[in-house]
């Protein structure tokens, strides 16, 4: 039997359904899935005047390497990092490709436009597909996040996510060293997304999970909201809270599960050569084999040639 919802999460429930009926009325339909705002996360009327006063945070004019989702709503805000000569990183969907970086000392300045775009960015010789491994080697450091989503409150949490999975990547990037805890985090949302708690005679929504990550910024077209001592998880990934689903469709995960695998396997000495030849490799060794081989034939099958 499934358990009742929490009233937590009732009230999310409710936030979003006030919020989905306003939405309606500033959204930009999306070619594929319409409006249907579980499948991703819309573009808004608007968004220009939101992503004009992003680039004025001080985070933003110090920022060399942004992680952006690949939300709509942040189209233009990629664009203008780029233009700005910041590298950007971003999210694939549901992370189903990993991450592709784009750099703008790689990028023809005509084709800095197609850059930005969702279908443009993994053109050959635009954006790169990097693993966490390749981040890694090339020292990528992310020193500002931003993203997209459904619903928020005024004090910075998210209320409802969307499809573009920050939080997970958040982990992933926080796990492998390539993000320190205190980068700053900027959400951008129309003024109808953003919900303050105590206008519904609801209690104020407060984070409750372990990877939850509370904005430092949340920026509509008439609005910045900055909020103090924003809370930010401590630890990567913990793999005993993730699903299997979650795993089987997301390679960077697998990668990183790979990687931690084969890690555990050298603290213990490495592969033993004195075992019994028909014993041949354990149980969990080749999981790590596997998996590691899985992940690196998908992303060179994956990788764009770059310039």
């Amino acid at each position: 039997m499934t358990a009742p919802p929490s009233l937590h999460a009732d009230r999310r429930q409710l936030i979003w359904q006030r919020v989905y009926k306003e939405l309606l009325k500033h959204a930009k339909p999306d070619s594929r899935f319409h409006y249907d705002f579980l499948s991703f996360t819309p573009d808004f009327r608007g968004s220009s005047a939101a992503v004009d006063r992003l680039v004025q945070l001080p985070c933003y004019k110090a920022a060399t390497t942004i992680l952006a989702t690949s939300d709509g709503s942040l189209e233009e805000l990629r664009y203008r990092a780029l233009k700005d000569g910041k590298k950007v990183l971003v999210g694939t969907y549901r992370l189903r490709r990993g991450f592709v970086l784009l750099s703008p000392q790689r990028i023809a300045e005509a084709e800095l436009q197609v850059a930005s775009w969702l279908d443009g960015m993994e053109r050959p010789g635009i954006g790169r597909h990097l693993s966490l491994a390749q981040l890694q080697e090339e020292g990528i450091k992310v020193d500002l996040c931003v993203f997209g989503g459904l619903a928020f409150n005024t004090q910075g949490v998210v209320v409802w996510e969307g499809q573009g999975l920050f939080e997970v990547q958040w982990a992933l990037l926080h796990d492998i060293k390539v993000m320190r805890e205190q980068v700053p985090v900027v959400a951008v949302a129309h003024d109808c997304q953003v919900v303050d708690e105590a206008e519904l005679g609801l209690e104020r929504i407060k984070p409750r999970k372990a990877a939850e990550v509370q904005c430092d910024y949340i920026i509509t077209p008439e609005k910045t909201f900055e909020i103090k001592d924003a809370v930010k998880p401590s630890s990567g990934v913990d793999f005993d809270a993730v699903d299997s689903a979650a795993l089987e469709n997301i390679p960077p995960l697998q990668e990183l599960k790979g990687i931690r695998m084969m890690e555990s396997i050298m603290k213990k000495g490495g592969f033993k050569e004195d075992k019994k030849a028909e014993q041949g490799p354990s149980a969990e060794e080749l999981t790590g084999i596997e998996m590691m081989e899985k992940i690196m034939k998908g992303f060179a099958d994956s990788i764009s040639p770059s310039k």
